[in-house]
């Protein structure tokens, strides 16, 4: 797999780096961290790779900054290096569903164009080769998934890529076994201790130390921060995805957004693969804190989705008309007060880095924060500006609870039902 770093810094070959979680974010900082030249990288996983939210999502990469998400010149940085980072594995023949395929963003009505697509066409962080459909060239460009007789318009980016997230994670998995990465896979990390020489972790088989720590546990994030007094400020969700049976659909499609639904649809492999932050669940409304690491299982959150939006969305996406749920999956991903990533060292520490705050971009964040953790984590400079994503840009005790991060969120609060998107990719 061709490299996208700089080349190693053999000064680095003695730091013993530890990385907590290998989602596709702590499999990306893991392979940053061996390019730079580190040798002594252990990931520490309390499943498998993948076995979390990566694993449930659902697989697409675009430049969000596009009137999509308040990220910046930094953030569509952060996404093209996704972008070229997942092309340089497709182009070295190692199969990871990748299609270059693009993203709609499509509206129903004028209303809709106004507030969600206008926005994406007149942002500065919009390629050159952003296009404004009418209705008839998105049922053209769609081949049959979208009936043009039910929507108004859409912003088109040719540039959007779908993938499979757990064949990406596996690549990135291997190529960091064959670098000397060890993976210590069904290890729960208990407490990390920053003791300014060294960092001691905790774990269900036992302590050890290392030189530096690189926390990227997701919706685990603050069980593994807890004892260094600092909590971030993420709103854990429950996602559900739904895979329909085969469709027959070419592979040609591009992903679908249409914020007015809440709504992210794709083909995969023939079959739809859809979801809708109508029925995402934030954790705090089920009364519990705790989640157990892995995906969660909630059939009657799955069912009551696909009961409710399918008769809609058969009106506009006709190959799901007479369709059937061949498979599901669940995710937590976690949204942050600002909508903004997270990328930096805890406060309080000189050796502890903490990565999350994903917003449902993950997968399009997740290669270039793995390199910016990587980076900072061995003391050289950032490829990008990390400010804007800094920790301590939230106060220490500014959100108390999740029900006060999600009385922040547009989404969450009600004042937009339509809200930030649901991405679920």
């Amino acid at each position: 797999m061709a490299s996208t770093t700089g080349s190693a810094e053999v000064g680095h070959a003695g730091k013993r780096i530890a990385v907590i979680g290998a989602g596709i974010i702590g499999c990306s900082t893991a392979f940053h961290l061996l390019k730079a030249g580190a040798r002594q990288v252990t990931i520490i996983e309390a499943r498998e790779p993948a076995a979390a939210t990566t694993g449930a999502g659902a697989g697409f990469v675009s430049h969000w900054s596009a009137g999509m998400f308040p990220l910046g010149e930094e953030g569509l940085q952060l996404q093209q290096y996704g972008l070229d980072f997942y092309r340089a594995i497709h182009e070295v023949g190692v199969e990871i569903g990748y299609r270059p395929n693009g993203t709609l963003m499509m509206a129903l009505t004028e209303a809709g164009r106004e507030r969600f697509v206008r926005p994406v066409l007149d942002s500065p962080h919009a390629p050159a080769e952003m296009q404004d459909l009418t209705a008839r060239q998105i049922g053209e460009k769609t081949r049959g998934l979208i009936d043009a007789t039910q929507v108004h318009s859409g912003a088109f980016n040719p540039h959007g890529i779908q993938l499979d997230t757990r064949l990406a994670t596996g690549v990135m998995v291997d190529e960091i076994v064959k670098m000397g990465g060890v993976f210590r896979n069904g290890t729960a990390v208990t407490g990390i201790y920053d003791a300014g020489s060294h960092v001691k972790i905790q774990t269900d088989k036992g302590e050890f130390e290392v030189d530096g720590v690189v926390v990227a546990a997701g919706a685990w994030n603050n069980e593994v921060l807890r004892d260094l007094g600092w909590r971030l400020p993420l709103l854990r969700v429950m996602a559900t995805r739904i895979v329909t049976d085969g469709r027959g659909l070419p592979s040609t499609l591009p992903t679908v957004q249409c914020r007015e639904l809440r709504l992210w649809l794709r083909e995969s492999f023939g079959a739809v693969m859809w979801g809708t932050g109508r029925h995402y669940q934030p954790y705090y409304q089920t009364g519990d804190d705790w989640i157990e690491p892995g995906q969660p299982r909630n059939a009657d959150l799955m069912q009551a989705m696909d009961d409710v939006e399918l008769a809609q969305l058969q009106k506009i996406f006709p190959p799901l008309r007479g369709s059937k749920v061949s498979s599901w999956a669940q995710g937590v991903p976690c949204y942050t007060p600002d909508s903004g990533l997270i990328v930096g060292h805890v406060p309080g520490t000189t050796n502890v880095v903490a990565v999350g705050g994903d917003n449902e971009t993950g997968v399009s964040h997740g290669p270039g924060l793995g390199r910016l953790s990587a980076e900072l984590i061995l003391g050289q400079k950032p490829f990008v500006d990390t400010t804007r994503f800094r920790l301590d840009r939230f106060a220490r005790d500014s959100y108390a609870t999740e029900a006060e991060i999600a009385a922040a969120l547009p989404a969450w609060s009600g004042h937009q039902p339509a809200g930030p998107v649901s991405l679920r990719q």
